[in-house]
């Protein structure tokens, strides 16, 4: 017999194809009563919610799913959210998904130069989300690692994001398993690293130069640190496709189990407490904390993140959550839009992202 739900209501805003694969994980989890699927199509929110009745269902899983039609650009919409209440948000909006641009380690655009498409709708719903006064968790997985801090700077932002930071540990816990004979879940990880960091490490070439990032391994309890460090070098295959994002819905998985955990939980997250990239932390509630390791300082830490932002095409996040772009991003905007633009914030969004939206090619 299946442990009764933990949580109440998990509601998910936008259901592209990260938002699909969360609801079908989240279904499966049996951590929530109730999933509200919300779209600002109330039909492909009922199709979503159906189909993912009968694979849960099918999967020995019976949560109660709702379909609601729900567009966060209209103001009405805040009554819709104050009347669902729910434990925890999931969105990850985006004006053109990641997965219809080039892989962002060989592209032709730096990774910043589209940040104002995912930008766009995230201060939109941020706004939605201020008005309606939640008291459950944020989770916004819309280029956690950096809109969060855009966001929390400049006002109400997501509590956390998910995926990025998280996804290379299980290379190295296999990896290092590997190496010393332990089982890989007596592997215990620390690793500080930004977006960037993660299109370098799981890749079919080797690298030998990585964006920054801090890490400590420990196997049964012994540094193994440098072998971490071989590990994350070594070549590793790893799809950049629509399955990529099965991957990061269980980077949203593990994150939801830590935060319905009766006691404090040790994880990674990005996009958390307005700092740029992802850290592991302790969960206990909804309270999120640095866990760094003995040694590292906090400072260390965030400069590790911040030194990282220009492999993204990035030169610094503001006080106020504004972006600046690197020389790089800048000329790749203006030969793509004929715009000059030297960053970009909550405000400027829509504008830049409507300009680059009708400079891309409509594939």
């Amino acid at each position: 017999m299946k442990s009764p739900p933990i949580l109440d209501t998990f509601l998910v805003i936008s259901i592209g194809e990260l938002g699909t694969h969360v609801i079908e994980a989240v279904a499966r989890s049996g951590l929530f009563r109730r999933i509200v699927v919300a779209s600002r199509s109330g039909a492909k929110a009922q199709a979503r919610a159906n189909a993912t009745r009968i694979g849960a269902g099918l999967d020995g899983f019976f949560p109660v799913l709702e379909a609601l039609e729900l567009d966060f650009n209209d103001p009405s919409s805040v009554a819709a959210l104050k009347s669902i209440n729910p434990d925890v948000i999931f969105s990850a909006p985006s004006l053109r998904p990641w997965w219809r641009t080039e892989d962002p380690a060989t592209g032709a655009l730096p990774f910043a130069a589209l940040m104002s498409l995912h930008l766009a709708p995230m201060a939109v719903l941020r706004e939605r989300m201020a008005e309606a006064d939640l008291p459950g968790l944020w989770i916004g997985a819309s280029f956690p690692d950096v809109i969060n801090a855009c966001l929390t700077r400049s006002g109400f932002g997501p509590d956390c994001g998910v995926g990025n930071v998280q996804e290379p540990i299980p290379k190295i816990q296999y990896g290092v398993a590997a190496v010393t004979g332990v089982d890989p879940r007596d592997v215990e990880v620390r690793l500080v690293a930004q977006h960037a960091f993660e299109y370098y490490v799981m890749r079919d070439a080797p690298s030998e130069t990585l964006p920054p990032y801090l890490l400590e391994v420990r196997a049964d309890g012994r540094d193994v640190s440098d072998i971490g460090h071989a590990v994350l070098r070594e070549p590793f295959a790893f799809p950049y496709d629509l399955h990529f994002n099965r991957v990061t819905a269980s980077a949203c998985l593990a994150a939801l189990r830590a935060f319905a955990a009766p006691g404090p939980t040790r994880t990674h997250l990005p996009g958390i407490l307005g700092l740029p990239g992802g850290y592991p932390v302790v969960i206990d509630g909804k309270s999120i904390s640095l866990d760094l390791a003995e040694g590292w300082s906090r400072e260390e830490a965030i400069a590790a993140n911040i030194a990282s932002l220009p492999w993204d095409g990035i030169a610094a996040i503001e006080d106020d959550g504004a972006v600046i772009f690197t020389d790089e991003t800048a000329r790749a905007l203006y030969d793509l839009t004929g715009q000059a633009f030297q960053g970009v914030d909550a405000g400027s969004a829509a504008a830049q992202a409507k300009l680059i939206l009708g400079a891309l090619p409509n594939t």
